[in-house]
């Protein structure tokens, strides 16, 4: 069997009895697909590992057998991605439980920095399996997350509360950071620029927030999506 073969068939793989009861267990609904991390004798310690996905969540086993759950409504994904000379580099994502436990996962580490990881609550760090086709199921999470919170987070922005997403705030009028911050109204123009995200305003001398690296902006996709909403002049 070749590599792409044996690859194809893992992702028939049904889930282990274990990680299929802890999915249960966690309410994450039924199996969608498995991942692996690269086959072959140099992977020998981690080509056990599995992603599981889930329509309402996903299921890590680690090389050790370890699992750990996840549901899109309570997780928070932290997603890096690197290109060198145009060519994809490093492609992980941060899964991030509630209690502040984070599993980096995929090719490559998230470059937080101690005062990053303090910022966005991460109370414990483990560097997790490589595992293959990260931007497919890199997206998939991230608009899994967004499809799971996105109406009850603007419910609750609207109701009055501020939500936190890393760097940034946000509540029914406008948006802070550290040192700026501006209403809804002010904002016109939202984007990316080498891994940077950052927000422009209608003023020369705008008091719009800074920008900041895409990769320390919890459930970016989410975030995204709700500026998109609150703010009546910037366009798609």
């Amino acid at each position: 069997m070749s590599q792409d073969d044996f690859i194809a068939h893992i992702r028939t793989e049904q889930p282990t009895a274990d990680a299929a009861a802890l999915a249960t267990q966690c309410g994450l609904g039924d199996w969608l697909d498995t991942l692996a991390t690269k086959q072959g004798f140099g992977w020998k310690k981690s080509r056990d590992a599995r992603l599981y996905l889930f329509t309402d969540g996903l299921v890590v086993r680690m090389p050790e057998g370890h699992l750990s759950a996840y549901d899109w409504e309570t997780v928070r994904v932290l997603q890096y991605r690197r290109t060198v000379n145009g060519a994809d580099s490093e492609a992980c994502s941060v899964l991030i439980d509630p209690a502040g436990s984070a599993l980096n996962i995929g090719f490559g580490r998230a470059p937080l920095f101690k005062a990053d990881k303090t910022a966005l609550g991460i109370t414990s760090w483990t560097n997790g399996p490589g595992f293959l086709y990260p931007h497919m199921w890199g997206d998939h999470i991230q608009t899994a997350v967004t499809r799971a919170q996105l109406a009850a987070t603007l419910a609750r922005i609207q109701q009055g509360e501020r939500v936190s997403f890393g760097p940034y705030t946000v509540d029914q009028h406008g948006v802070t950071d550290k040192k700026y911050s501006a209403a809804w109204t002010e904002i016109i123009e939202i984007g990316f620029s080498s891994g940077t995200f950052m927000f422009n305003g209608h003023q020369r001398r705008s008091t719009v927030p800074g920008s900041a690296h895409a990769h320390v902006i919890p459930n970016l996709d989410l975030f995204v999506r709700l500026c998109y909403q609150l703010s009546p002049y910037v366009k798609r």
